[in-house]
């Protein structure tokens, strides 16, 4: 903490629960990726991320794991609308699915449906195609993502 922040508190964290007013939105699409393996969640559970704790939802959601061993949790009906089976227990993310972000400009909680994330400033918050919220940090977003 600064000489600042410690004479007049931290400043709060930005919390954001639905798309900003005045944000510059930019339109994406995923970029072909490695297979995932998905698969839905037996019971209730918490499932540990890089950006906070989400909580997927017994036999509705789907607990998705990434080539590079991380993990996140994606509602039922959305992961239909955006991934596509592989025919080997695997899933590709659909590339023609188009989405929208902006970039934050500074850090902030975003409100998920699965529970909320931390992100940073210049990290990626995406809409997806139910008007969900979830941010992505930007190294990994330009990796994922292309203008559409």
């Amino acid at each position: 903490m600064n000489l600042v922040g410690a004479i007049i508190g931290a400043r709060p964290r930005w919390v954001i629960n639905e798309p900003p007013m005045r944000v510059k939105w930019r339109r994406i699409r995923a970029k072909p990726t490695p297979p995932v393996r998905a698969r839905i969640a037996e019971a209730d559970t918490f499932v540990e991320t890089d950006q906070g704790e989400l909580v997927a939802r017994g036999g509705a959601d789907y607990i998705v794991t990434y080539d590079d061993g991380a993990r996140s949790v994606v509602r039922g009906d959305i992961f239909k609308q955006t991934y596509a089976p592989n025919g080997d227990a695997t899933f590709s993310k659909r590339t023609d699915v188009i989405l929208r972000c902006f970039t934050l400009d500074r850090d902030a909680t975003v409100e998920t449906l699965e529970g909320p994330q931390h992100a940073k400033r210049g990290d990626w918050v995406i809409e997806g195609v139910k008007g969900e919220l979830w941010p992505v940090p930007k190294a990994k977003a330009r990796r994922k993502y292309e203008p559409a």
